[in-house]
């Protein structure tokens, strides 16, 4: 009889214990969640921000009816979703602000090449008008470089890594496209940081942007060529 007035307490001693409401875990997760609407997520990661913030919002509906329980698993799921709207806004931030960068960089060239040709002009005019002549044609543009032929199929060459092959101008010229050529050559490679010099890898040339952008953040979170 003791045993199992013992079971009894037992069991209500877990339940009381679940029964506690969430106070700090709530906490942290209104931090985060504030955190990723102030880093600008509601619009950079809106779908990852809905999701956190509608979470927390039946979370506090939780705590306030007593259902702890259910409670603490929205908030796990709001914090969850709060640091992917953070990671996405964060990734998004960077490559605008890199592309904002080229903006400019090609912005200063074409001013600098203006800048450049009115010189010429300048010059050109003065000496039309020293000379009272007609000053020679300009110089034929030079012809741009051929592009490179895109290869079906590498050699390995001694050294050569999938990154240092991806970043072949005749491959993908990317460093980051290296987890094309390895899943399409799974046959070969156990260890992508393992290539043997004279194993020949097919190139991929079927890939959509979407599959070339997925290899690029798969190759970015596992890092393991610059």
């Amino acid at each position: 009889m003791s045993r199992r007035l013992l079971l009894i307490i037992s069991g209500l001693l877990l339940l009381a214990g679940c029964a506690q409401p969430p106070v700090d875990e709530l906490a942290k997760t209104r931090s985060i969640v504030a955190q990723a609407y102030a880093s600008g997520a509601s619009r950079m990661a809106p779908e990852q921000y809905r999701i956190a913030s509608g979470a927390l919002s039946e979370a506090e509906a939780l705590m306030q009816s007593g259902d702890y329980r259910k409670a603490a698993h929205r908030l796990e799921l709001a914090r969850r979703f709060s640091a992917q709207a953070l990671a996405l806004t964060n990734q998004r931030k960077t490559a605008w602000e890199q592309e904002q960068q080229q903006k400019l960089a090609e912005q200063k060239a074409r001013e600098e090449a203006e800048r450049k040709a009115k010189i010429l002009k300048a010059k050109a005019a003065a000496a039309k008008k020293e000379a009272k002549v007609k000053p020679p044609p300009p110089p034929p543009a030079p012809k741009p470089p051929p592009e490179p032929v895109l290869l079906e199929k590498v050699e390995v060459a001694p050294g050569e890594t999938l990154g240092s092959i991806s970043a072949r101008k005749d491959v993908y010229g990317d460093v980051q496209l290296w987890p094309l050529i390895y899943k399409a050559n799974r046959d070969q490679i156990k260890d992508p940081k393992e290539i043997f010099p004279g194993q020949v890898f097919i190139i991929p040339r079927d890939k959509s942007p979407e599959e070339m952008e997925d290899a690029r953040q798969e190759a970015k979170e596992l890092n393991l060529f610059k």
